[in-house]
């Protein structure tokens, strides 16, 4: 998953690859899977994975609306000149 971050930062085609409701998808699942460990009292190790998950999905989440909004702004600029 670092890697798709990264690749994702070289390319700027986040709003492209991905959808907005599978990243809200994804984000849920991640963060019922750390409330079920949290509340479950499961190994240590498993509830810093469910806390990973869920921080790389905000920085999914994070880059899909930086570069749609990068994306829809350099267009407007296009349109204009």
């Amino acid at each position: 998953l670092a890697s798709q971050i990264y690749v994702a930062c070289q390319n700027g085609k986040v709003d492209q690859a991905l959808s907005l409701g599978f990243l809200l998808c994804w984000i849920a699942g991640d963060v019922t899977n750390f409330v079920g460990c949290y509340l479950t009292n499961q190994l240590p190790i498993q509830t810093v994975t469910a806390i990973s998950y869920v921080n790389m999905d905000i920085i999914l989440i994070s880059q899909f609306v930086y570069y749609k909004l990068k994306n829809q702004k350099m267009t407007k600029c296009k349109v204009f000149q």
